[in-house]
């Protein structure tokens, strides 16, 4: 029985040595191979610890120190499954921090060198020898880890390990340094299959928790770790800015992706076709219908004005027939072009809301087959007007190349009325095109506001100081200045001489082309004089020119900001008030008109010079007005224009129509037997109808005819006025008040109020043009322009002085025939314009004796010098000795001796003149039939018969008159029936017996309010 236990306990303890063995082996593989890539990463294997470790005897504990030791580290020693799959987690882990981003792990422990990156096993030829433990050499070798399945030897021994059984079967290995393991006989020694590991053993082993050894703080293996996870940090940063530069990346592509869907690209800017302007011709275009004549599709232009009836034969749009039901209004290019936008506008009528709210597009290249426009869904719906008045404006996403277009209207408000402008661009082509043109002048052709104006004139400023000057002539309503360019060859004063000019634009703010053209001419003007232009030479150095581009400057701001063809007709043609600054002026028509109906002219209210009604600048004048008005007295022109727009014409005054005279004053004036012929048959004219001449009437036509006709296309009536028939009789010229009569208009004030004769030029049917036309107009207006400046030198000029050479102001220049009379300057200095001719020209001033002369006036250049020099006279005296009679006329003496010595006495002793004696013929038959009515009432006083002696009595009843008749019949009675006065007439008596303006030769008799 012993013996079978013992049997049973030998076979158990052999098992359990095999299978130690084997773990042992395993083990110490495994412990060498770590030792020796310690050693290789610290090169710190030296051959007196190798010694020692030779003399180290082979056992079993050192396995179960092995076993213990690896208990009391923080982890186990892992199988290569678990190492694959504890790679795999890490890996995981540090994906998932770098998506995440955290902050940085904290320090750990210091560990074995992380499995995930192992070291390269050593290379053959550096493998440490294996030290002997006996004197009999032993190979030692390094087993490789291979990733295999782990045998069932294996198996069991993690399980005797679990169990704790390990320890129970320990061989017995013997301690002496001599001893030898007992070789089976029959084997070679030679062959060992055994591989010795060599594992180094700490010298002291306790159970307190692991510490580091004494070289651990110089680890190079946590060193290359750290090394390792700043890579990998480095590498994840690097893929952080990448991805965050492609995430930039894709959210500025996705951006401009969005922008591209919400936001389309911006469409080509083409300029206006020409509808408005009339560049396109009345047979290019074409409608379905019409409701009536005056509404054709001629009449569909935008901002087309009607006449002021409705039913007139002229309507303010194209109104289709509403019977029909398919529509379309059709413009004929005439070549291809570039379509980009349509802007339309309802019907221009006082009574009528008329306008179209949607319409479609088609184009077409034969005006057959046509093509309806499509936002790529559907056909293209473009929502059109909300009232008749306001211009909107469609454009297309791109350009549509074709010859014809055609707008077919779906809905509208009231009748289907419209005005229309086409947007459009010409192609490259070897033809010239309307809208493109070559100015020969380098010039800034564009629109300029209030800023980029007084910027250009201060650069023109800067470029000719010496001939250019820049004043404003006062502030607008919103305390805009108003700013004027002097142009002369010695700016900032009046040369004697020398006739001052004035062109003036702005009126309303939104016509724009004149304060264009203004400031194109003085770019002009200033680069032409540096280039030594003769003719402009002339002009600077012979006229002082004084140029206003926008007298609205806060209208035109208004304008300015809708845009070119986007204003309607009235936005910006008034002023911030309220006013319209052209019709703003004072009356000064109806004072004249009136006085002259009652006799009062030039006696009582002068024909020229008419002074300002009381309070009239404290009243309803706008702050531009009254800046305009100051502005004119403080400068002496001689002749002026205002640009304007809205039509093709120049109108010359008067502006304002005259009401006929009433039949009652007229059967008043026919009983008056001392009315002339000439008064008599105006008078009747006035009944036929309304007197609209002023007295240079003749000289008011040959100016806007020098303009008209300078002009390249302004007397190209054939196709009608802007808005409909030709006023003008083809010759671009009419009087206003024949044509639109205005009250208060600048042009009459002007005459009247001032030397200067001043007329109206409307530039074209577009009041604000595309800047694109900017330079078709400069070539258009150019040469009229500087034509009418040189006008300026037609007519005489001369200087009126005394006998000692001083200038005399405000002197009186009268031209025979001629109603209207001028002012000297303050230097003496006068500019009459006149046509060619013979003039009998009359200069007087108060206290001075008139002087007349004959003036030439040739078809030559140049104004006909004509100077006075006046002499002084007694009149001072006759106004004294009237005074002290109250004013009341000098009584002359009743003696017919006396009477005639008088008469004798103011016969000029000696005078060839027709004029002259005509006048005292005229004198000398007064003063006889006065001297017959005397005789006649002093007959029937004294109740006397006709006797042969009748001179005698007549002279004796003469001499004894006196004393006998009471003084207040004898001074009223002759002159009270010799000058009928009526009630409302307070005209002197003295002038029946001079009607003309012309003064006698020894003094006038001019009744003077003093």
């Amino acid at each position: 029985m012993r013996a079978e236990v013992l049997l049973v306990l030998v076979g158990l303890t052999l098992c359990c040595a095999l299978v130690c063995a084997r773990e042992e082996d395993v083990k110490e593989d495994r412990v060498s191979r770590d030792r020796i890539q310690v050693r290789e990463a610290r090169g710190l294997v030296e051959p007196s610890r190798q010694g020692e470790e030779g003399d180290v005897e082979m056992s079993d504990e050192p396995a179960a120190e092995v076993v213990e030791e690896e208990k009391t580290k923080p982890k186990k020693k892992k199988t290569p499954e678990e190492i694959e799959a504890a790679r795999a987690k890490k890996a995981a882990e540090k994906e998932a921090k770098a998506k995440k981003q955290k902050a940085p792990k904290p320090t750990k422990k210091p560990k074995p060198p992380k499995p995930t990156k192992k070291p390269k096993a050593p290379k053959p030829t550096k493998k440490p020898k294996a030290p002997k433990a006996t004197k009999k050499p032993k190979t030692t070798t390094t087993v490789q880890p291979v990733s295999r399945r782990p045998s069932l030897e294996e198996e069991e021994e993690k399980l005797l390990i679990e169990l704790g059984w390990d320890t129970l079967f320990r061989p017995v290995t013997p301690k002496t340094p001599g001893w030898e393991e007992p070789v089976e006989p029959g084997l070679d020694k030679k062959v060992t299959t055994t591989t010795e590991v060599i594992m180094y053993i700490p010298e002291e082993t306790t159970t307190v928790p692991y510490v580091g050894p004494w070289y651990e703080e110089y680890d190079y293996a946590d060193l290359a770790a750290k090394k390792q996870e700043e890579e990998e940090e480095r590498a994840r940063k690097e893929k952080a800015e990448k991805a965050e530069r492609l995430r930039k990346q894709w959210e500025e592509e996705e951006e401009e992706r969005l922008r591209q869907i919400s936001v389309p690209a911006e469409p080509k800017k083409c300029p206006p076709l020409g509808l408005e302007s009339h560049r396109v011709e009345d047979d290019q275009l074409l409608s379905s219908s019409q409701s009536h004549h005056g509404f054709s599709a001629q009449r569909g232009r935008l901002n087309m004005q009607g006449s002021d009836n409705d039913e007139d034969l002229y309507g303010g749009a194209w109104c289709a027939e509403p019977e029909e039901r398919n529509h379309w209004f059709e413009v004929d290019a005439r070549r291809e072009v570039e379509f980009t936008g349509v802007i339309t506008q309802g019907r221009n009528s006082e009574q009528y809301e008329d306008f179209m709210s949607s319409y479609f597009v088609a184009f077409s290249n034969d005006s057959r087959d046509w093509t309806t426009l499509h936002d790529g869904y559907a056909e293209w719906l473009f929502y059109g007007n909300v009232d008749k008045d306001t211009p909107v404006m469609n454009q297309f996403s791109s350009p549509i190349v074709a010859r014809y277009i055609r707008i077919l209207p779906q809905s509208w408000n009231g009748s289907l009325c419209l005005r229309a402008e086409i947007l459009a661009c010409q192609l490259p082509s070897t033809y010239r095109s309307e809208n493109e043109v070559n100015p020969s002048d380098d010039l800034d052709f564009r629109h300029h506001n209030y800023k980029e104006m007084r910027q250009m004139m201060k650069v023109i400023n800067e470029e000719c100081p010496n001939i250019t000057r820049i004043y404003n002539i006062g502030k607008s309503s919103q305390g805009l200045k108003m700013y004027a360019m002097e142009i002369t060859d010695n700016p900032g004063e009046h040369e004697t001489g020398e006739p001052e000019f004035r062109y003036t634009a702005g009126l309303h703010g939104n016509e724009a082309l004149g304060r264009e053209l203004l400031l194109l001419l003085m770019q002009f003007l200033c680069k032409e004089y540096n280039d030594e232009n003769p003719r402009v030479r002339r002009l600077v150095d012979g006229v002082r020119i004084h140029l206003v581009p926008s007298l609205n400057p806060d209208a035109y701001e208004l304008a300015y900001e809708m845009g070119s063809e986007m204003g309607n007709w009235a936005l910006g043609h008034w002023t911030e008030e309220g006013y319209d600054i052209f019709q703003n002026f004072p009356d000064l028509n109806s004072i004249l008109w009136g006085a002259e109906d009652r006799g009062w002219v030039p006696r009582i209210v002068p024909n020229h010079h008419i002074p300002l009604p009381e309070n009239t600048l404290n009243g309803s004048l706008a702050t531009e007005t009254k800046a305009i008005i100051s502005w004119m007295q403080r400068n002496p022109f001689v002749l002026g224009a205002n640009l304007q727009g809205g039509e093709k014409l120049v109108a010359y005054p008067f502006d304002m129509q005259r009401p006929p005279i009433s039949l009652s004053e007229s059967r008043r004036w026919r009983q008056n037997t001392e009315m002339n012929e000439e008064t008599w048959a105006r008078i009747q004219r006035q009944n036929e109808g309304s007197l609209r001449e002023t007295p240079d009437d003749a000289m008011f036509r040959w100016l806007a005819m020098s303009y008209a006709h300078s002009h390249l296309t302004m007397t190209e009536t054939y196709r009608g006025s802007c808005h409909g028939d030709d006023v003008t009789g083809g010759q671009g010229i009419t009087n206003r008040a024949s044509w639109k009569p205005v009250v208060g208009s600048m042009n009459d004030f002007s005459y009247l109020h001032t030397n200067c004769f001043e007329l109206s030029i409307f530039l074209g049917c577009d009041k604000f043009p595309h800047e694109s036309e900017l330079p078709l107009e400069w070539e258009n207006n150019r040469e009229a322009l500087l034509s009418f400046i040189e006008q300026v030198h037609r007519g005489i000029k001369g200087v009126v002085r005394d006998v000692e050479g001083n200038p005399l102001p405000n002197a009186t220049v009268t031209v025979e025939g001629i109603r209207h009379d001028v002012k000297t300057a303050v230097g003496g200095d006068y500019w009459r314009l006149l046509n060619p001719g013979e003039y009998r020209v009359t200069a007087k001033a108060d206290g001075y004796t008139p002087q007349t002369r004959l003036c030439m006036v040739g078809y030559d250049s140049g104004a006909t010098p004509c100077s006075f020099t006046l002499a002084k006279s007694n009149w001072d005296r006759i106004k004294q000795i009237m005074a002290l009679n109250g004013k009341r006329p000098i009584r002359l003496v009743t003696k017919v001796n006396v009477v005639r010595t008088t008469a004798a006495s103011t016969v000029p002793s000696s005078t060839t003149e027709s004029h002259a004696s005509a006048q005292r013929a005229e004198r000398l038959r007064r003063l006889r039939i006065m001297r017959l009515r005397r005789l006649r009432q002093q007959r029937l006083r004294a109740g006397l018969s006709t006797t042969p002696a009748t001179t005698t009595t007549t002279t004796t009843t003469t001499t004894t008159v006196p004393t006998t008749i009471p003084e207040t019949e004898r001074t009223t009675s002759w002159y009270d029936s010799w000058f009928p006065v009526d009630s409302w007439s307070t005209e002197n008596p003295f002038d029946s017996v001079i009607f003309d303006p012309v003064a006698t030769q020894d003094y006038p008799f001019e009744y003077t309010i003093d």
